[in-house]
């Protein structure tokens, strides 16, 4: 690894270690009630686990406004025999350039970057762990994030590892990086303008920032100059393939605890999942298939669990090399997509 780059994973790695503190400082002693809802979240026996606010008085008048009779309420007319008509079918599927153009969406990557870069992601096996949570939450969230990978076939490390993606609980999320980017500007320095923007949104609920390293991918020894000047990929006869891979060396997935209100424990770990394995964005609410990635865009319509497009994002970011390009990856995903929604696993790709 090039000096500049040990210089910078080096300040990561202090950022990471703050990170772990301030976490853990905002992190309550026990978590009450009125904070997550232990109190609704519900005994052994494979029922649903849910953070809730305590809600006893607004429950109270939901059932006094349900045993109210009906005022001024006509009864609805008796229908004639044979009246109804049922129309079954089957949805289409989604066409290639469907998936791919919400992929695209989806994705942080410029459109003319689509055939000349690829896209990030884990190649160590993956460390996850959660802080700022009482134990027992955080210890669901990752049990499930390490079950997402099993089934996914990712490498998940052993439990007594180093972690590289962290999935953090805090109260205030903008003032929680402000603090960090205030104590290591320099290493904030090294991500997007615009991404580094959306890290401080103080709208956001939710704010990933990862840690990519360049990785040479071609023949021979790099050329002078890499990774600051990259060579073209215009003039090779494989364009499937770059010169380059974008490694996810670390990840963290930042929530703020007020906005998790009301979501499972399954629903917060699959979007960790899902945005700590990728390099990706939430979704809009103009998503044409649904995705875990808009669970914070319409309380009405949020997927509980991973849905089959993300699973198909995945396995197809993960199938075959690194250095695959972004496109050549957007088009594997309505195969991968179909697999998951049959429930059938990926044959490996090579």
């Amino acid at each position: 690894m090039p000096s500049g780059d040990q210089a910078r994973f080096t300040q990561v790695e202090i950022v990471y270690n703050q990170a772990r503190i301030l976490a853990c400082g905002a992190r309550p002693k026990a978590v009450s009630g009125d904070a997550f809802g232990p109190a609704g979240l519900r005994a052994k026996g494979g029922r649903r686990t849910t953070m809730i606010r305590r809600v006893g008085h607004f429950a109270t008048l939901l059932a006094a406004c349900a045993s109210a009779p009906c005022l001024a309420q006509s009864p609805p007319p008796e229908k004639e025999p044979g009246d109804t008509i049922v129309i079954t079918g089957k949805a289409a599927p989604p066409t290639r350039g469907a998936l791919a153009e919400q992929a695209q969406d989806i994705s942080r990557i410029a459109p003319n970057k689509l055939y000349v870069e690829a896209l990030p992601r884990f190649e160590a096996p993956i460390c996850p762990r959660v802080l700022g949570l009482d134990d027992d939450y955080a210890a669901g969230i990752t049990r499930r994030i390490r079950r997402n990978l099993a089934r996914l076939n990712l490498p998940a490390a052993k439990k007594d590892c180093i972690s590289n993606l962290l999935v953090l609980f805090v109260d205030d999320g903008r003032g929680f990086l402000a603090d960090l980017v205030k104590r290591h500007e320099p290493t904030f320095q090294w991500v997007a303008a615009n991404e580094r923007a959306e890290l401080l949104d103080e709208q956001d609920p939710v704010r990933v920032w990862s840690v990519i390293q360049k990785r040479w991918t071609g023949n021979g020894q790099p050329p002078d100059g890499w990774p600051d000047e990259r060579p073209s990929v215009w003039g090779q006869l494989d364009r499937t393939s770059m010169p380059e891979a974008n490694d996810i060396a670390c990840a963290f997935v930042i929530f703020e605890r007020d906005r998790t209100v009301g979501l499972t424990l399954t629903q917060v770990a699959d979007y960790a999942t899902m945005r700590g394995l990728t390099h990706t964005r939430p979704a809009s609410g103009e998503a044409s298939m649904s995705t875990i990635l808009s669970l914070f865009e319409d309380i009405n319509k949020r997927p509980p669990e991973l849905t089959a497009f993300d699973i198909g994002y995945l396995r197809s970011l993960y199938a075959g090399e690194a250095n695959r390009s972004a496109v050549n990856k957007f088009l594997g995903i309505r195969r991968q997509t179909s697999l998951a929604r049959k429930g059938s696993q990926p044959s490996p790709e090579k």
